[in-house]
């Protein structure tokens, strides 16, 4: 991945980066309610969602507001391509917005080309990995969190262990 980045274009990353950022957190805020209300009616039936649509997310205005900031990330990203944070929450809007689960590993994996010492990332891969069952993908990022002496290692590795006890 070579590029030249000019000042410029690095600033403007930067602007772009922050302005993605805090919609989205101004998104999260507006649905975190409706998400713990779906969650505590989740638990308290002791099933998850059955599809993805079962539990709506995002509404039709939120998801206008979120491929806004996603098309920000990839601005970004086209500015300045050196930004590990920026893979990290696009892959999340490319899940989030699309289901988009490839896209979304797929910028989890260039977020740690970029800062392989990233506990963070590590664990939001590892976390897709036990969803999706692929133990082996879960077991590799696991070591890495055990070897960053991550604080997300011990409960990684508890849920890491309940996955492989379910087979």
């Amino acid at each position: 991945m070579e590029t030249n980045v000019t000042p410029f274009e690095a600033r403007e990353a930067i602007r772009l980066y922050r302005d993605a950022i805090n919609e989205i957190r101004l998104l999260r805020r507006t649905a975190f309610p409706r998400w713990s209300d779906g969650m505590t009616a989740w638990f308290a039936d002791e099933r998850p969602p059955e599809e993805r649509d079962e539990f709506l997310i995002y509404d039709e205005n939120e998801l206008t507001i979120y491929r806004a900031a996603r098309d920000k990330l990839r601005e970004t990203l086209r500015l300045n391509p050196y930004n590990p944070d920026a893979y990290v929450l696009l892959g999340n809007a490319c899940q989030e917005i699309d289901g988009d689960l490839p896209s979304m590993m797929s910028h989890y994996n260039t977020a740690i080309e970029l800062d392989p010492d990233n506990h963070e990332f590590y664990n939001c891969r590892m976390a897709q990995h036990l969803e999706n069952e692929d133990l082996e993908a879960a077991m590799t990022d696991l070591e890495h969190l055990e070897r960053l002496q991550s604080d997300y290692a011990a409960s990684k590795r508890e849920h890491f262990e309940n996955a492989k006890n379910r087979g």
